[in-house]
């Protein structure tokens, strides 16, 4: 009887080990796979130099004490991958729209800011994110699923929002562009505006 127990407390703690290592083989291949989405995105944008530190930080993530449900659940990637998208966005958009012929040194300083509050309100989501996995939480696991949820659900939205900035502004741009076109062509066939 004693021999049975043995063998059976002995298989239990070798299926433990085994599961152990399969989470963790689990948490490296997402951690891969994760990172792989954000340097490409990132590379896209050609933020070289960020892409080393957001990396980082993505893997300390990955490498946490954070319970696997909520370090591996689907909606963890999306909050990183959303982060690089606004960054790509933009990195992509920003240049172009400062630039633009029409565009007065206080509106281009406007604009630079109107994009940096709005990555800074997606990094700080990032950092939420990030300080789940550095402090001692008190919430369960399904409180931080709940949570991650949030956050993923938030910075989804978030990127809706700097798509529509985008697309706002290099609409104001236009529009105010042609306006001024207008107003030349009148002067130059009726000599006013």
């Amino acid at each position: 009887m004693k021999t049975t127990a043995m063998l059976l407390l002995a298989s239990l703690a070798l299926a433990s080990c085994g599961e152990d290592a399969a989470s963790k083989k689990l948490a490296a291949d997402t951690e891969a796979r994760v990172t792989a989405s954000i340097q490409q995105l990132l590379t896209q944008a050609g933020d070289k130099a960020g892409t080393t530190s957001y990396i980082n930080v993505v893997h300390n993530w990955y490498q946490s004490e954070v319970p696997n449900l909520v370090k591996l659940n689907p909606k963890t990637a999306t909050i990183y991958q959303t982060h690089a998208a606004i960054l790509q966005e933009v990195a992509a958009n920003e240049p172009q729209l400062v630039k633009h012929a029409i565009v007065t040194p206080e509106q281009a300083e406007g604009i630079r800011s109107g994009y940096k509050k709005l990555v800074d309100e997606s990094a700080a989501r990032v950092q939420e994110l990030s300080a789940l996995a550095t402090s001692k939480t008190t919430m369960s696991e399904a409180e931080q699923l709940k949570y991650v949820s949030d956050l993923a659900e938030k910075q989804t939205h978030h990127l809706a929002l700097v798509k529509y900035y985008t697309k706002r502004t290099a609409n104001t741009l236009a529009r105010k562009q042609q306006d001024e076109t207008n107003k030349r062509l009148m002067r130059n066939m009726w000599g006013h505006d």
